[in-house]
């Protein structure tokens, strides 16, 4: 009887350090913080369909699209003033600060702020292009109405399976049906 005593006891004192040890084993690690990321580009979309949270795409300059959670907490500005969701609308340049949660593969914005560079620069590029283009032509005027008529009409190059015509049987249509530049391909 002396036997069982013993194992009763060495049961019990196992059970109580396991007791005092088990709650440290097996506590929760604290919450560690996220690194913070950066991603600089364009406003692709932004969703707002979504209660919850507001999904905004960014497409950096690799052409990459990256979307990116705004939460309640989530700074929006643009230079030092605040701003709204309704400010990003497509093609506007930003920076965003984000985490990325490892358990739900999900990136959270921490701010986004819109470069006031980029969307004055933005602003002014529609009339540098308009100024940079080239003028249209003029309508063509009647002196100029026969010459064209006198020409032959364009006629698209034969398919690569056709046999091609020797220059000498259409000398006409030779010079002036142009060439495809080297390396493409033709229909």
């Amino acid at each position: 009887m002396k036997d069982g005593v013993r194992v009763v006891r060495w049961v019990a004192g196992l059970a109580l350090a396991y007791a005092a040890v088990a709650p440290a084993l097996f506590a929760e690690e604290p919450a560690k913080t996220l690194p913070t990321l950066l991603i600089k580009g364009e406003v692709v979309s932004v969703d707002t369909n979504d209660p919850a949270a507001v999904l905004l795409k960014v497409k950096d300059r690799y052409g990459f699209e990256t979307p990116i959670y705004l939460g309640q907490d989530t700074k929006l500005t643009q230079g030092d003033q605040a701003m709204t969701v309704v400010n990003l609308t497509a093609g506007t340049a930003v920076e965003v600060e984000y985490n990325f949660d490892i358990n739900t593969a999900k990136r959270h914005a921490v701010s986004v702020k819109k470069s006031m560079q980029a969307s004055a620069a933005a602003s002014t590029a529609p009339a540098a292009a308009r100024s940079a283009a080239p003028a249209q032509p003029a309508a063509a005027t009647s002196n100029s109405a026969p010459e064209a008529a006198a020409q032959p009409a364009v006629t698209p190059a034969p398919a690569a399976s056709a046999p091609t015509q020797p220059a000498s049987a259409s000398p006409q249509a030779a010079v002036s049906a142009p060439q495809p530049p080297a390396g493409t391909k033709t229909q």
